[in-house]
């Protein structure tokens, strides 16, 4: 190849990249990501959890609180268009929201005098 073909090749591959980065992802296709996020707290929920009324809804406070803070990423998203910034927003909320109900789960298991189902496993 001559040095033309490689500098030709070169400047192409960096446009498509460039224009990679530009694409724009539609808001409602990024805002799945917090709904995900949402059912994954949900399952979590209901499988560390004890039967008890008050475990759930200390759970559901949890939930609640995680729903306020999506409508905040959601704010920032439809304000700056940061797909990044989203994502990184929902993923920590997220963390911090399990980290939240594997306390809970610790607590109201330890209370209840029961064994986890899922403590050796």
């Amino acid at each position: 190849m001559s040095t033309a073909t490689l500098l030709v090749i070169s400047v192409l591959v960096c446009l498509v990249q460039a224009y990679a980065q530009q694409v724009e992802v539609p808001i409602e296709e990024t805002l799945q990501r917090g709904a995900i996020a949402m059912d994954t707290l949900r399952k979590a929920l209901d499988e560390k959890l004890p039967p008890s009324a008050e475990a759930h809804q200390e759970g559901s406070e949890i939930l609640a609180s995680f729903q306020q803070s999506l409508k905040t990423c959601e704010a920032q998203l439809r304000k700056n268009q940061l797909v990044s910034e989203y994502n990184t927003c929902v993923g920590t909320f997220q963390g911090l929201a399990l980290a939240s109900i594997g306390e809970l789960a610790g607590q109201h298991w330890a209370k209840s005098g029961a064994s986890r189902p899922t403590l050796f496993w």
